[in-house]
């Protein structure tokens, strides 16, 4: 097994070599993207001003780096399951905890921007157990879906529209299952000042950190420097993101708001389910795509992906899948959907907002979320993988 599993992580570090050496620039592509993304900044320029050119600029680098670096979660998780390697689950609680330091005292300190806090719920546990098997299935996460589409990935191709699709059931699904049960939000450190919040969330994520990687280590792997550097600019991104937006970055919405506003399009009567009369999704379904923070962003990082995919000549250089491996992207990205909705985000808006705004919803979303990996890994096996 130890063999196997260098193996695995030399292959992973080798493919990530490979974007920035593979066959050039593709000069048309690059030209095409940087149209599209010229032409997304000004229409978010004319929504939203400033705000919206600033948040444009950081899903275009958060799309560079994550497709640049290959920085993904669910192939992380996937090799803690199945080789024991557990260094990307490190560097993920680390990602939080550099998130937290700016998260957690700004918040407190009331700012402005405020954390991401969501219900300990009945539908949290199934969502994240749903959500966790859909990515294993579509192989990647709400962010992974994002910069292997922009990066061309076939299977992504597939899985974005089904993510999309399900997002929009979720959205249907969510408010009688809320209504099965809920403790409410419950802040780690809630009744702590904002310096006693802060040290108790890091003593946790730093801790889950090191557990980690002392584990890999004790296993025979080690963190790879290129990832840890990945980690640090990801997370100074996500702060800008948290200043530019007021909350921590978040993914899956964006893909609900496309859903309703394409089946709102084509007739069906979306404003008048629960979910759409909320405030928050209300507002997002009466203004444009480009005025939400998580649709702009998902667009911007699509096509930062496709930027760099472009630069490296890497777009669509991988083998289009088999037919098998194209229904598991669909059905994991009606999961996905599915599940993001009922337990409030993904592995960002869930795992990452969530731990580094010291919600309890987070720990409790990567622990079901991992449970369902298992499943979802299991289930692979099925389809071809």
């Amino acid at each position: 097994m130890a063999v196997s599993s260098r193996t695995i992580k030399n292959q992973t570090v080798s493919r990530r070599r490979a974007l920035w050496t593979t066959g050039g620039v593709d000069k048309p592509l690059f030209l095409l993207i940087s149209c599209l993304g010229l032409i997304l900044a000004g229409l978010a320029g004319l929504d939203t001003g400033l705000t919206g050119l600033a948040l444009v600029g950081l899903g275009l680098l958060l799309g560079m780096a994550f497709m640049g670096f290959q920085y993904g979660f669910a192939s992380g998780w996937r090799r803690f399951l199945e080789t024991g390697d557990a260094s990307a689950l490190s560097l993920h609680f680390l990602l939080a905890a550099l998130c937290a330091l700016i998260f957690i005292p700004v918040s407190a300190a009331g700012l402005g921007p405020s954390g991401s806090l969501a219900p300990v719920s009945v539908s949290l546990f199934i969502g994240a157990f749903m959500f966790g098997t859909g990515m294993q299935l579509a192989n990647g996460c709400g962010s992974g879906v994002l910069f292997s589409f922009g990066g061309g990935s076939g299977r992504m191709i597939v899985a974005l529209p089904f993510f999309v699709f399900g997002s929009v059931l979720g959205s249907i699904i969510l408010p009688p299952v809320l209504a099965w049960g809920s403790l409410g939000q419950i802040e780690i450190g809630g009744g702590l000042s904002g310096a006693g919040k802060l040290a108790v969330n890091l003593l946790l994520l730093l801790g889950a950190a090191v557990f980690f990687r002392w584990l890999s280590v004790r296993r025979g792997f080690q963190i790879n420097r290129t990832m840890l550097v990945a980690t640090l600019l990801i997370a100074v991104l996500c702060w800008g993101v948290f200043w530019v937006s007021k909350h921590p970055w978040g993914v899956t919405f964006g893909f609900t708001l496309w859903g309703a506003k394409i089946a709102s399009a084509a007739g069906v009567p979306i404003e008048e389910f629960a979910f759409w009369t909320w405030p928050g999704p209300q507002r997002a379904l009466t203004h444009s795509v480009f005025s939400d923070t998580s649709s702009l962003m998902d667009f911007a990082m699509i096509i930062g992906a496709g930027l760099t995919a472009a630069l490296t000549g890497a777009f669509a250089k991988s083998a289009w899948p088999n037919a098998r491996q194209l229904q598991a992207a669909a059905l994991g990205g009606v999961l996905m959907g599915i599940g993001a909705r009922l337990s409030f985000g993904c592995n960002i808006g869930a795992f990452l907002a969530g731990t580094a705004s010291g919600s309890l919803h987070g720990w409790i979303w990567f622990a079901l979320a991992l449970a369902g990996s298992v499943l979802g890994i299991r289930l692979r096996a099925k389809f071809g993988f």
